[in-house]
């Protein structure tokens, strides 16, 4: 089959498509319907094709509609492997670029960095420039989302040359967008401006609707923070009524920025009479993590006013918005973890292919070597000789292959048993949560909860299951460094800010049991080091305090200058460390003790705790008398 018939067949499907949803979809499912008959179409194609670049065509097109669904992996892969088995570098960056985007969605950002930077290597080597600068956007967009906005910045500014060089507008359309959000970031709000305005005119010039009013709201934000709050309004209100007609979850975004200004400008009563037309949409299309910012405000805005009962009805709403965000991200990790074992699969069989095929390439390298020999030995004994200083040699090539066959297995059975133990852990730590979810909802079945109860558990439940949040984002950590290694991140910290939000994160969990946290860190302390590695190792050492401590005990965040380092120590008044599990505490045996109220632990927090400050460059310590307290201590370097 031709490129062109691939062509004509795609473009009648296309037109019975249109035609007849014109007359049976409502406006506002139009899309989404559109997307999920195009993508049958293409499947039926794909089916029946068999030529390699046809099928590559079908399926880059095929991963496209369907690129929010479960299954779009499996076809993102397939896509790259026909890619680089016809050589296609374009389509094999274009769909690595795609996948990396779907890891985004995910919420794995070190996978999709990983694709981006992938997808760059390939289009830099085979030259194609469309993939160059959207290998450089998406780059730009994982630095922004890190807060490295200097080298998020560096990006952007690359592809902004490669899209201009090959005048694609439609990837400055989106490459302007993304710049003028780091711009912001940088408090570089005249250039950010620019940047915006360069994209609404491209996008309107193209006739993108929803990208043009994707762009608008963007402005909108940057207006806000200069306090143009009439030209903010207008353009958030222009995204409101494109997002009632064609996407409700564009509306609520709209809404959530049109509360937040009217309580700027001190418009009470405008912010409450969107807010509630917020709700209203909210309830047929949920969008949590937006009515949990209106919530806030709505909250406040009561409270302020001395309407208490108002206050209180807010406050019950937000609290029931952040249980679904944490059960969500719970769902999130979870699935992340799946995908990073399935993805850890792929390149074991990989590399087991590839072993199987070096095997076959040297036994027929033997079996050549045994003719040759036959042959030589036939002629003369010089060249007898010689062939068996040559066996020589490929028995000891033969040699050192095995060698690096043993190591290779030495390193597998390193890697199951570190997957055992992870399993182990996270079926032992995740089962009563589980249990007591299952409880809760064999009640509900029989009728045994009223709706009171049911109301009363929830929130005892996802305390429960976010508790897990800290193990789980230990293990994903923790096991990353063993089989990859862990790359440093180096940024200016504010150690004290740092510190008070590790502080409300803990103040959620399990483990507080009503103890004092007190922040003693110095407002202008800076350290150099990476931001996500030294939050982790705050969190693990304050749960541990917490673990270890009674309702009312303090525990005490400080810190001080010592030999161009900042030393941080977090101390408790719990029951402190027998002297003869001190020395076990970082070790790698998993060590834990019960806490207080019986909490159980893995041990794999210290142990991580220490790799951590370590790779920072720093060191760790405790101090405890058994029955007084403990006292944690590391370094990192100061800014």
């Amino acid at each position: 089959m031709s490129k062109f018939d691939l062509s004509y067949i795609y473009l009648i499907c296309c037109s019975v498509i249109f035609f007849g949803m014109l007359q049976v979809t409502p406006a506002l499912s139009f899309q989404q319907e559109l997307h999920r008959i195009k993508a049958d179409s293409l499947f039926k194609i794909y089916q029946t094709t068999f030529e390699d670049e046809d099928r590559l065509l079908i399926l880059s097109e095929l991963v496209q509609e369907i690129h929010y669904s479960d299954s779009a992996v499996k076809y993102y892969n397939e896509a790259i492997e026909l890619a680089k088995l016809v050589k296609n570098k374009e389509l094999e960056a274009q769909n690595i670029n795609r996948l990396g985007v779907y890891y985004r969605n995910m919420n794995l950002q070190e996978e999709a960095l990983s694709m981006y930077e992938q997808a760059l290597e390939i289009s830099l080597k085979s030259g194609e420039k469309v993939q160059i600068g959207h290998s450089y956007n998406n780059i730009g967009q994982m630095y922004y989302y890190k807060d490295y906005f200097d080298e998020a910045l560096d990006y952007y500014e690359q592809a902004e040359k490669i899209f201009l060089e090959i005048n694609d507008e439609n990837g400055l359309g989106y490459n302007y967008t993304g710049m003028s959000l780091v711009l912001g970031s940088l408090g570089r709000y005249r250039e950010a401006l620019e940047k915006i305005n360069k994209a609404i005119a491209l996008r309107e010039s193209m006739g993108q609707i929803r990208q043009v009013m994707v762009s608008k709201f963007n402005k909108a934000d940057l207006l806000l923070d200069l306090g143009n709050f009439e030209e903010a309004e207008n353009d958030i209100i222009k995204l409101y009524e494109y997002g009632i007609n064609n996407d409700k979850t564009r509306a609520i975004n709209a809404l959530e920025k049109l509360v937040e200004l009217k309580v700027k400008t001190g418009d009470h009563k405008a912010a409450i009479q969107y807010a509630e037309i917020a709700q209203q949409i909210h309830e047929e299309k949920p969008l949590s993590e937006s009515m949990i910012e209106i919530y806030q405000m709505m909250n406040q805005i009561y409270f302020n006013l001395g309407d208490l009962e108002k206050s209180q009805e807010y406050q019950t709403l937000l609290q029931a918005e952040r249980n679904i965000i944490k059960s969500e991200k719970t769902k999130v990790h979870l699935a992340g973890i799946t995908i990073k074992k399935q993805k850890d699969e792929i390149e074991f069989l990989n590399r087991q292919k590839e072993l199987i095929e070096q095997n076959e390439q040297f036994k027929l390298f033997i079996t050549y070597g045994l003719v040759l020999l036959l042959m030589v030995i036939s002629v003369a004994y010089f060249t007898v000789y010689r062939a068996l200083q040559r066996e020589k040699i490929n028995l000891a090539k033969l040699s050192e292959q095995n060698k690096k066959i043993e190591t290779q297995s030495a390193d597998l059975e390193k890697l199951n048993r570190m997957k055992d133990k992870i399993f182990s852990i996270l079926a032992h730590d995740l089962k009563g949560p589980l249990n007591s979810l299952s409880g809760l909802v064999k009640l509900i079945q029989e009728d045994n909860l009223t709706k009171d109860e049911f109301i009363s558990y929830i929130p005892i439940l996802a305390e429960n299951l976010g508790n897990n949040n800290i193990l789980l984002e230990n293990l994903l950590v923790w096991s990353r460094s063993q089989m990859n290694g862990l790359e440093v991140h180096n940024s200016k910290l504010d150690i004290q800010n740092l510190v008070q939000k590790s502080i409300e994160f803990l103040f959620h969990s399990g483990y507080y049991k009503g103890q004092v946290m007190v922040n003693d860190v110095d407002k202008n302390t800076y350290a150099l080091a990476d931001k996500n590695m030294i939050d982790i190792v705050l969190r693990n050492l304050l749960s541990n305090s917490l673990k270890f401590t009674r309702q009312n005990e303090h525990i005490t965040i400080s810190s001080y200058e010592q030999n161009g380092h900042i030393v941080m120590k977090v101390s408790d008044q719990g029951v402190g460390i027998k002297q003869k599990n001190i020395n076990r505490l970082f070790s790698t045996e998993f060590f834990s003790t019960p806490g207080t109220h019986q909490e159980k632990g893995t041990g794999i927090g210290l142990i991580l705790t220490k790799e951590l400050i370590e790779i920072n460059q720093g060191e760790i310590w405790v101090e405890s008398e058994y029955g007084s307290g403990s006292d944690f201590y590391f370094t990192i370097r100061k800014a």
